[in-house]
């Protein structure tokens, strides 16, 4: 069912702060979520860093939801931005709630997204595609831009982090090196690449879904539907 958003939940759900309609299932073992956007945002919020805020502009950043470029009936969450910095990280976040407190947790994601950037393409500092990583991150705090650089520890480009793991890029076959083409790329973790953390003591976690770009222009993305995984430990 696409056209509206299925929450399959054991536990409570909370969003920045939007508290979500999901069922009435106790089981906080193992919660599952499937989001798409053609309602709303459902509480997802987007971030930037890794640039000097204070000179904001010339980087294009814009977010929201967005018709999608394939299909103007639909939407997507889409994230935007020129990459002048060489290192521009931008993601979108949400809080969970309703989990076991202090306890452990490994997560997988699986995401439908769309790209305009073609295999083996030649870019500024990097490839529009292959240069771009995909990140997983999770934070006991809210994910945020302190001065410069992101607040938890995703790892530098196409390095893991403390706090994130690289799930893969943004180069899709069937898209060109134009920029004139978007496709659908489906990206999911592993067992190498999925996240294991510790939720608080009052049973939240925040989790973030970005890109980490080497590439030195823009990058536009329209993230159609995730699924997340949370499994107990």
């Amino acid at each position: 069912m696409h056209n509206k958003a299925i929450f399959l939940l054991t536990g409570a759900l909370l969003l920045s702060g939007c508290e979500l309609d999901v069922g009435s299932s106790n089981n906080k073992d193992n919660p599952s979520y499937t989001f798409d956007f053609e309602q709303s945002d459902h509480g997802w919020q987007a971030g930037f860093s890794d640039y000097p805020s204070d000179n904001a502009a010339i980087y294009e950043l814009a977010s929201g939801r967005k018709a999608l470029p394939t299909d103007a009936q639909k939407q997507g969450f889409m994230l935007s931005g020129h990459n002048r910095s060489d290192d521009l990280f931008m993601y979108m976040k949400g809080k969970f709630t309703g989990l076991e407190a202090s306890s452990r947790y490994q997560a997988n994601v699986q995401l439908k997204l769309l790209t305009n950037a073609g295999e083996g393409c030649m870019g500024i500092g990097g490839a529009p595609g292959e240069a771009v990583w995909v990140k997983f991150g999770f934070g006991e705090t809210e994910p945020k831009q302190v001065d410069y650089y992101l607040n938890l520890d995703k790892g530098a480009q196409n390095n893991n982090g403390k706090n994130a793991n690289i799930i893969g890029n943004v180069a899709a076959s069937g898209a060109n090196c134009e920029g004139s083409k978007y496709v659908e790329k489906s990206l999911l973790s592993t067992d190498q690449t999925q996240l294991e953390f510790t939720t608080n003591s009052d049973g939240t976690i925040w989790l973030f879904i970005g890109t980490d770009s080497g590439f030195e222009g823009k990058t536009t993305l329209y993230y159609d539907k995730i699924d997340i995984q949370l499994k107990r430990l």
